[in-house]
């Protein structure tokens, strides 16, 4: 299996980083609704296979 030489750049910034919570992202998701919530997650499915099937193209 292969394994990187050093730890990724992006693991130390986001080690460096404060856990907090996306207020923004959180206001959203309770301005939607309920079938509004699953539709967006629907398309995020939609939306991950598709890339899923792009990157299996060569």
């Amino acid at each position: 299996m292969w394994r990187p030489v050093e730890e990724p750049w992006q693991y130390r910034v986001l080690d460096s980083m404060p856990p907090s919570v996306d207020l923004e992202q959180l206001r959203r998701a309770l301005a939607m609704t309920p079938t509004e919530r699953i539709e967006a997650m629907c398309e995020l499915l939609r939306t991950a296979e598709a890339l899923r099937r792009g990157m299996k193209q060569p």
